[in-house]
């Protein structure tokens, strides 16, 4: 009877959690290498003021942020805003790279432990981003 009672709650937090994406995924594909689609975007970040976090050559990631402090809170923890752009590109099909940019918008505060990060909805600026990296860098 128990078992009954712990699976209908395992399918209840799933579907609580169904749909509650708080960051923005955009895809492309384009004909140039996973090295040459990193370097875009590398690029393409900096233009748009995005400040290097990490970068993996070998594993053609790419980590970038943009710090807000023009937002305020209330809260006397809370320090600033942060977007954060991921971008990652992996040998495809067909000869093409995958290219996945993922935009973050996180909230900083200061607590007892040091800077927390809380992510929230993605910003409109973080979402720009992700979509002009997809689309200066995902060109076939």
């Amino acid at each position: 009877m128990t078992s009954r009672y712990l699976f209908a709650s395992m399918l209840l937090l799933g579907a609580c959690g169904a749909g509650s994406k708080l960051f923005t995924t955009v895809n492309a594909t384009p004909a140039a290498g996973p090295a040459e689609a990193i370097t875009c975007a590398r690029t393409k970040l900096t233009q748009l003021g995005y400040q290097p976090v990490a970068y993996d050559e070998m594993g053609h990631r790419y980590v970038a942020r943009k710090i807000d402090d023009s937002k305020s809170r209330p809260d006397p923890q809370f320090r600033r805003m942060v977007d954060r752009v991921e971008v990652e590109a992996a040998p495809g099909a067909a000869g093409k790279t995958d290219l996945e940019v993922l935009g973050h918008t996180l909230a900083e505060y200061e607590t007892h432990r040091g800077p927390t990060e809380v992510e929230e909805k993605a910003s409109n600026d973080v979402s720009g981003a992700a979509q002009a990296v997809a689309t200066t860098c995902g060109q076939p």
